[in-house]
């Protein structure tokens, strides 16, 4: 056997475990360190085995954690088929993703809305691009642009206290990781089935260690994924009071979506320890998420036709007008940049630990080029019948002219450019002394945010005709029926181009355009201070954190209030300014009892806090005389206060091992609510839409959690690893809804179950994987009656990979996502009447992993 050197041995090790950890040499556990000693001659007998590694380091996390978390390390990034941090993270018990387009977008903890979540990058707290939300979209951020994902569902008096779903910490590598030197790089192929497309990804991740004191992380990542989805859409229509069976398919709308996403992912780190009591460091993570979208849609307008009833849930359509059948062709490019850098270090001093940081994130969307052709049918008119007796409404018409695009007439096109930039600068310090069997801790932290968001849309009508005809494609495969003749994005493109500047609004339509151009248009700046006193205390084996956090919210904004004449044929626009200050005084009380035989107790109450969402908030006003509607803000608005009590059992299993169980109970106050009223005496006549603090919101919930590797097996089956976790909700809420005091709700985006299982096996090589996540139905929105509310339908993932290892230096992988082949559904009312049912196919990855 041929003996290497100390240094070949220590990249070897660090380059395919990913950090220092505890290895497997002949079957037996060698530490690291070891490994550079007597053991170096038996490096060619390591198996590498990156699934236990990974979840011995989240056990090791949650284990050592004061709080009540669970966490992903960057191992087990690799050994699912993700693609973006929101992804990995519902692989965690009590966390579920919403999804955009197939692929995991807002993360949701214990079935709160992602709006609840605080989301840090490097312990800078990170913005949102989205216009009027809070919630964080964690598709922009790749996977291996980090190291390790943490939840944590209990925050202490130290962390921010705008986490009543949970605090969200994405942390990327540092050298010290690692220890040495570390290459690594990796090349992929994904192979869509409903697009046929197969798309590029490649990473590369390097670190080293300088004179044992100076640590460099580098790490760059780039995907371009092309695919399709196929989407029908229902709209529904009866009473208010109509059972929810009961009403009629009004319109149906086939859309086929082409997408391009591409992702590319930077960090830079760099670490300077130059004794053991002082140590300076530099984070940055960089990621830009492009997202070409074309999307074609055919509709068909049933309510315009004579509907008569032939039978149950069957109608015969007579005399409908060729103009209810309408092509719309849209095309948008969506740039999302996310930037993070922080600037701190620690010092140990003669009786204190200084700890402190600057930081600086950058969050921006651009939308420049969103335009939308629109054309109608010009042909005779038709007969046919409707059967929403299944789960998409079926439909036959009397002829095919609607299927030729020469038989479309030109209606209008459609502007939409989008603008919106988040920024934000921290400061913060904590100092902690350090007694017998006790710490007491202090901080300061300082945020300055800042928000323009410029929303616009514009319909131009007056201009030449378009020919349709002329931006003919082949007819566009679809699972849920025909389009008619495909369109073409790249010719309407073309076009707009060369002839935009014959364009221009009818005069009836320039209050409609001020309000679409105007109405959403804010900037905002929030400012928060914030201070603690914490103390630790260690009593035998059990240790008692305890404390108060005070933040103060300073809130200052500018918008518009829209006045649309009557005639819709002229506006008025005035500014208007909005201020708004409040204080929060947050307690916790944290215990953790490490009972004998692996045993830990946790409990904590404490009070959380997530303030209103800025759409919300933004001083805005818009009247549309004509509708005898108006829109409003509610710079009034107050934060949701939570007040939460968890309890935590865990025995842990080994090093690698746990199985947990915990309860929960939230008490939410002043959950916010969109409400429509009448007879506001300000607004007399008008239905007068606007966001509320409504009444309370109580949240209860178990989790479970088990993972262990079975290594008491046979020989043979012990490279076995299994895992389960599962989420049990039980949720009160009352909207404040006058129309409907009597009904009961669940909380909006609330699942009352999660789960996830895996089973995987690791040995000689090979590692290999089947993962499973379950998300029960949940209310997205609510409407004007039980008919009118919206549900997103169950829905399971199922995921496979396979790796293996021709040497510590090679591997080569597969996977496969959805498996099952699932849509995202939506209904209105009850599981009858589908009201959006969207199908994205499978998609395989085969992918190179070598270590240098």
């Amino acid at each position: 056997m041929q003996t290497k050197t100390p240094l070949a041995i220590a990249i070897t090790l660090t380059l395919a475990m990913g950090a220092a950890a505890p290895l497997h040499a002949a079957g037996q556990d060698v530490a690291a360190t070891s490994a550079l000693g007597a053991d170096a001659t038996d490096l060619d007998r390591i198996e590498v085995r990156a699934q236990l590694e990974s979840q011995l380091r989240a056990v090791d996390l949650k284990r050592s954690s004061d709080a009540i978390e669970d966490a992903v390390s960057s191992d087990a990034l690799g050994q699912y088929p993700d693609k973006n941090v929101a992804e990995s993270l519902q692989r965690l018990p009590g966390v579920s993703v919403t999804r955009d387009q197939g692929e995991g977008r807002f993360v949701v903890v214990r079935g709160l809305d992602a709006n609840l979540n605080s989301v840090s990058i490097d312990g800078i707290a990170v913005g949102t691009p989205e216009d009027s939300s809070r919630a964080a979209p964690l598709d922009v951020i790749p996977s291996d642009s980090t190291e390790r994902l943490r939840v944590v569902k209990s925050p202490t008096p130290d962390m921010p206290g705008d986490a009543i779903g949970g605090a969200i910490l994405v942390e990327s590598a540092s050298a010290f990781d690692r220890e040495g030197r570390s290459l690594r790089g990796k090349i992929e192929g994904s192979h869509q089935q409903l697009s046929g497309h197969t798309s590029p990804k490649a990473a590369i991740n390097y670190s080293e260690v300088f004179a044992d004191t100076f640590g460099v992380a580098l790490g760059v990542n780039y995907q371009n994924r092309r695919f399709e989805s196929d989407n029908t859409e229902v709209e529904y229509d009866g009473e208010d009071d109509a059972v929810p069976g009961d009403v009629t398919a009004i319109n149906l709308q086939h859309r086929k979506y082409e997408i391009e996403r591409k992702r590319i992912g930077a960090n830079l780190n760099l670490d300077w320890r130059p004794s053991e009591d002082s140590s300076y460091y530099l984070r940055t993570l960089y990621s830009r998420f492009d997202d070409a979208e074309t999307r074609q849609r055919t509709i068909f307008n049933f309510e315009d036709a004579d509907m008569v009833a032939t039978g149950a849930d069957q109608f015969r359509l007579n005399d409908l007008p060729s103009d209810a059948i309408q092509k719309r062709m849209r095309y948008r490019t969506k740039e999302e940049n996310t930037f993070a850098a922080s600037l701190g270090g620690e010092n140990r001093l003669s009786s204190a630990v200084v700890d402190y940081k600057v930081g600086y994130t950058k969050t921006e969307e651009r939308v420049d080029d969103e335009m939308e052709a629109r054309f109608e049918l010009d042909a005779d008119d038709l007969s046919g019948t409707l059967d929403q007796r299944s789960r998409l409404p079926r439909y036959t018409l009397s002829n095919t002219e609607w299927m030729d695009n020469a038989n479309f007439a030109y209606d209008r096109m459609i502007l939409s450019p989008k603008r919106v930039d988040d920024n934000e600068h921290s400061a913060q310090v904590n100092v902690r002394f350090d007694a017998d069997n006790a710490s007491y801790k202090i901080g300061l932290l300082g945020r300055w945010r800042e928000r323009d968001v410029d929303v616009n849309e514009v319909e131009l009508r007056r201009g030449p005709a378009i020919d349709l005809d002329s931006w003919t494609t082949s007819a566009p495969e679809h699972r849920h029926g025909s389009l008619g003749q495909g369109m073409s994005s790249a010719l309407m493109r073309r076009y707009w181009a060369a002839n935009s500047g014959l364009y221009s609004a009818r005069p009836q339509e320039t209050g409609a355009n001020a309000v679409t151009s105007l109405e959403e248009d804010y900037t905002a700046s929030e400012d928060i201070f914030a201070t603690y006193a914490m103390g630790t205390w260690d009593i035998g084996a059990l240790r008692i954190i305890g404390g108060v956090r005070v933040e103060n919210t300073q809130f200052s904004a500018v918008g518009n209030q829209v006045d649309v004449a009557e005639d819709e044929r002229s506006f008025t626009v005035t500014p208007r300014v909005a201020n708004n200050s409040y204080t929060n005084v947050l307690p916790g009380l944290h215990l953790r009892y490490d009972a004998a035989d692996d045993w830990v107790l946790r409990a904590s109450a404490n009070k959380t806090v997530s303030r209103p969402s800025f759409g919300d908030i933004s001083p805005r006003v818009g009247y549309s005389r004509g509708d005898e509607e108006v829109r409003l803000g509610n710079p009034e608005l107050d934060p949701y206060e939570s007040t939460n009590v968890d309890l935590s059992l865990e025995k842990y299993l080994g090093s690698t091992g746990i199985v947990s169980l915990g309860l929960f109970h939230k008490s939410i106050d002043g959950y916010i609510v969109e409400t429509v009223r009448q007879n506001d005496p300000a607004y007399e006549g008008f239905d007068v839409t606007q966001a509320i603090n409504g009444d309370k919101a109580k949240v209860r919930g178990a989790e479970f959690n088990y993972q262990q590797q079975l290594a008491f097996l046979p020989p043979g089956l012990d490279g076995l690893l299994v895992g389960a976790s599962g989420t049990w909700l039980d949720t009160d809420f009352d909207p404040g809804l006058a129309d409907r005091a009597g009904d009961d709700f669940m909380l909006p985006r609330a699942s009352k179950h999660v789960y996830s299982a895996h089973v995987g096996y690791e040995k000689d090589g090979l590692s290999t994987r089947i993962a499973a996540v379950y998300r029960s139905e949940y209310l997205d929105s609510i409407g004007a009656g039980r008919a009118f509310d919206v549900f997103v339908a169950p829905h399971t993932q199922l995921d496979f990979s396979l790796d293996y290892k021709f040497s510590p230096r090679v591997s080569m992988y597969l996977e496969a996502q959805n498996l099952l082949d699932k849509p995202l559904e939506l209904y209105q009312g009850t599981r009858s009447r589908t009201l959006q049912l969207e199908e994205y196919g499978r998609t395989y990855a085969v992918g190179l992993k070598v270590s240098l």
